[in-house]
């Protein structure tokens, strides 16, 4: 069972690092006349990313965890 749980940790901890690092792209059109158009590039973290991390490492290291004890009875 703790093999199990340790998994789907690890994977939910993957998908939301991946997902706050996909959260970090923005990109703005500031002005557009005809077929020109200027954009602002973001480089910077989206509202809310900090928690995406946290639960990307506790999921993550909280499975590898799991993962790695030995089950003793």
């Amino acid at each position: 069972m703790n093999r199990i749980v340790g998994i789907i940790l690890v994977v939910v901890g993957i998908i939301s690092g991946a997902y706050a690092l996909t959260r970090h792209d923005e990109e703005k059109t500031l002005l557009e006349i005809g077929d020109v158009e200027i954009k602002n590039d973001n480089k910077k973290p989206g509202q809310n990313t900090t928690i995406y991390y946290v639960i990307a490492a506790i999921g993550i290291i909280g499975g590898g965890a799991m993962l790695a004890s030995k089950n003793r009875k």
